[in-house]
C-alpha cells in the first residue's frame, strides 16, 4: 500500500529554492519526502506554492517565506524559519521545530500553522480561517487584524493582544502583557475545551486545554 513506501531522500545542497520545488512537484501524492538542508546557508522560500499531499521534511534550518501559499501537504522542518513562514496557507500543516520569524502564518486562510519554539511580531496577522499553534513566547500584536480561525498560545502573549481583531478566537494559557481595548475575555463552554485540545494534540500537546483563557473580538456575536 501507498503508506508503506519508503521514504525518498532529497540532498538539495547547493539547490535553490525553485529547483527543489521544481523535483518535490515531480512526485506523487502520499510520497514521503526527506531534504537535508544542514549545513548550507537558509534558503528564502522553500516548499513555497507546493500543491500536493505530500509528507516532507525538511532538515536544517530555512529562510523567509517557506511554506508560502502552500496546500495539501504535511511539511515539518526541523529548525528555525524565517520571517512569513506558511504566509497565505491554503491547506495542509506546516510545523516548525525551532523558532519563527516575524508575521508567522499571515493571512492564511485554512490549514494548521505550528511552532514549537518562539514567534516574532504579529503572529498571525490578518488571519482569515487558518488554525496556529506556538507553543513558547511570541512578540507583541499577536493576532492583529484577525477575521477568522484560530490562535493558540502555549507561553503567554506580548503587548496589544489581538489588535484590531475582527474574528476567530485567541487561547492563551500564561500571562498576556496587555490586551487591544477591543478584545474581551470570553467563557469557555465543552466545545471550546475540546476544540482546544484537539488542536493541541495535533500539535503534538497533551491538554485538556483547561488552563487557557479565550479572547474574541468585542462587537463579535
Amino acid at each position: 500500500m501507498k503508506e508503506d513506501l519508503p521514504t525518498q531522500r532529497i540532498d538539495a545542497a547547493g539547490w535553490s529554492s525553485a529547483e527543489l520545488l521544481a523535483k518535490l512537484q515531480g512526485f506523487q501524492e502520499g510520497d514521503r519526502v526527506n531534504v537535508q538542508l544542514e549545513g548550507q546557508k537558509a534558503l528564502s522560500g522553500i516548499c513555497a506554492g507546493i500543491d500536493q499531499a505530500l509528507t516532507v521534511k525538511v532538515e536544517g534550518a530555512v529562510g523567509n517565506f517557506a511554506c508560502l501559499l502552500a496546500s495539501q501537504a504535511t511539511i515539518d522542518i526541523s529548525g528555525d524559519v524565517g520571517d512569513g513562514f506558511a504566509h497565505s496557507l491554503i491547506s495542509g500543516h506546516a510545523n516548525a521545530r525551532g523558532s519563527a520569524g516575524d508575521f508567522l502564518a499571515a493571512y492564511a486562510g485554512g490549514g494548521f500553522v505550528s511552532v514549537l519554539g518562539r514567534a516574532g511580531f504579529r503572529c498571525a496577522l490578518g488571519l482569515n480561517g487558518g488554525d496556529v499553534f506556538v507553543r513558547s513566547s511570541v512578540g507583541d500584536q499577536a493576532g492583529c487584524s484577525m477575521r477568522q480561525g484560530t490562535l493558540v498560545l502555549g507561553n503567554g502573549a506580548g503587548e496589544q493582544l489581538g489588535a484590531g481583531m475582527l474574528g476567530g478566537t485567541i487561547y492563551v494559557r500564561g500571562e498576556v502583557k496587555s490586551l487591544w481595548a477591543g478584545l474581551r475575555n470570553i467563557r469557555m463552554k465543552d466545545p471550546d475545551f475540546l476544540r482546544l485540545s484537539l488542536l493541541l494534540a495535533r500539535a503534538g500537546i497533551k491538554s485538556d486545554g483547561r488552563d487557557f483563557k479565550a479572547y474574541a473580538p468585542k462587537a463579535a456575536k
